[in-house]
């Protein structure tokens, strides 16, 4: 890579966090502007009104988020803070808390093509990434479940192996491997909540898939 391929690479990663850091912008904005009590009704968030904080469970985490200080803090045992840094991902945090509804999780599993508008939404640059799923765990369930559970995965029984996991409290995902044989390659698909589109859009669907993605992977 040229020093300007690394220019060109460094101003890449500038504007993508600038772009998020005004997405959670607007989003830290509309936040103040809600009552707390109703952000928590609709999202599953519990308000510390000492804080004047939401606790966000997220995976297997929780997270402390600080709407007047724009803030954001891990939970860790006995309630100790870890301040965070704004990684992009907790813009989908913000949007969750912002446009969640008090809508209960349906417990129909359904498919990326059962969603309204999925079948083609889902499809060339916002395919579902599990590629590289795929080449890690593919010939392997074991380790697949096992990253699962890592994050908060529990196995249900789909497939060679699968499990479930929230990403948010209303928002459940469940990864399904099939192992492949001589014949077939392996496949990874996964499952939504029939309900997911009552708080999140098809592209912020797609963000959290791609984020959940990347966490199982680093669970290797």
């Amino acid at each position: 890579m040229t020093e300007n391929d690394d220019s060109v690479s460094a101003r890449g990663m500038s504007e993508e966090t600038s772009f998020h850091e005004s997405i959670g912008s607007v989003y830290w904005e509309r936040l103040l502007s809600l009552h707390p009590v109703d952000v928590s009704n609709r999202s599953g968030a519990v308000y510390h009104p000492a804080q004047q904080g939401f606790v966000l469970p997220v995976y297997n985490l929780r997270y402390l988020i600080l709407p007047e200080k724009r803030k954001i803090h891990k939970v860790g045992p006995n309630d100790r803070m870890t301040g965070e840094t704004l990684h992009p991902f907790f813009s989908l945090a913000l949007f969750y808390l912002t446009n969640a509804k008090d809508i209960r999780p349906a417990h129909t599993w359904v498919s990326e093509k059962d969603l309204p508008g999925g079948s083609t939404f889902f499809r060339g640059p916002h395919h579902l990434p599990v590629e590289e799923l795929v080449t890690l765990y593919g010939r392997d369930p074991g380790a697949f479940l096992e990253a699962g559970q890592r994050l908060g995965g529990s196995e249900v029984f789909y497939g060679d192996k699968a499990f479930a996991l929230e990403v948010f409290p209303k928002i459940p995902l469940a990864y399904l491997l099939w192992k492949g044989d001589e014949e077939f390659s392996p496949t990874i698909h996964l499952l939504f909540d029939s309900a997911i589109q009552s708080h999140l859009s098809l592209d912020i669907i797609w963000c959290l898939v791609s984020e959940t993605t990347r966490r199982l992977a680093a669970k290797k």
